[in-house]
C-alpha cells in the first residue's frame, strides 16, 4: 500500500474522524489537502443535475483519497462519504511538497495508483455499457462482499455502484436467494460460493 510506503517520510500529520454518513469532501471543491484512510470506508459518488446519486467505487484502509484532484490541481469530481466510522490521515499541502521534494521517487508510485485506478474506471464503465442490469447487480454483490466482508452494503448502495434500480438490486436478490446462491442474514447477506453466483449470472443474466 502507497500509504505504507510513504509513512516514515511523514514528519507532520494530523487525524480526522468521521461518522456514517458523514461528508468528507464535496464535489467542485479545491483540494487542500492529501488523505490516506486508517480505518474504515469511504464511498465516492456524483449527483447529476437531476438529482440522481452515482455511486463509483469504495476506498478502504490504507488507501490514497481524492489524489488526482489534488495533483492535477482540479476541483474534485465527485463527492466522498463516510460509509462507516472513518479515521482520515490528512498530509497537508506543504508537507507533501516537502516528500516530494526530498523523495521525488515516490512520486512514481502515486502516478502508477493514478494509472492503475484510470484503467479499473474505464473497465467498470465498459461493463456498465455492455453488461444487463442483472448481470451488474450480481457482479457488484460479489466485488462489495470480497473486497468489504464486513461492511453490510444496502439495497441503495448496490444499486448505486451497479448502476441499477433498488427494484431490479431487490429483485436480483431474491432471486439468487431462492436458488440458494445468496444467503440473507438480516440486513446482511453472504455468498457460499462466489465462483458458482458468477456462473449462474453468465448463463442467466446475459
Amino acid at each position: 500500500m502507497f500509504y505504507q510506503t510513504i509513512k516514515p517520510f511523514i514528519k507532520s500529520i494530523s487525524k480526522q474522524q468521521f461518522k456514517r454518513n458523514e461528508i468528507i469532501y464535496h464535489e467542485g471543491d479545491n483540494p487542500e489537502n492529501l488523505y490516506f484512510i486508517e480505518s474504515g470506508l469511504v464511498g465516492l459518488f456524483h449527483i447529476s443535475e437531476s438529482g440522481k446519486e452515482t455511486f463509483f467505487r469504495v476506498f478502504g484502509k490504507d488507501d490514497i483519497l481524492g489524489h488526482r484532484s489534488y495533483f492535477a490541481e482540479e476541483p474534485y469530481h465527485a463527492s466522498s462519504v463516510a460509509l462507516s466510522p472513518v479515521t482520515l490521515v490528512i498530509i497537508t499541502k506543504d508537507e507533501c511538497q516537502r516528500i516530494c521534494e526530498e523523495h521525488p521517487d515516490l512520486l512514481k508510485n502515486v502516478t502508477k495508483i493514478m494509472a492503475k485506478d484510470l484503467g479499473k474506471s474505464e473497465l467498470r464503465m465498459a461493463g456498465l455499457l455492455d453488461k444487463t442490469a442483472n448481470k451488474r447487480v450480481t457482479e457488484s454483490l460479489v466485488f462489495l462482499k470480497l473486497k468489504h466482508p464486513n461492511y453490510v452494503w444496502t439495497r441503495k448502495e448496490i444499486g448505486e455502484f451497479s448502476g441499477s434500480t433498488f427494484e431490479t438490486v431487490t429483485r436480483v436478490m431474491t432471486k439468487l436467494e431462492k436458488e440458494g446462491l445468496i444467503i440473507k442474514q438480516g440486513r446482511d447477506f453472504e455468498i457460499p460460493d462466489h465462483q458458482k453466483l458468477l456462473e449462474f449470472a453468465e448463463e442467466n443474466f446475459n
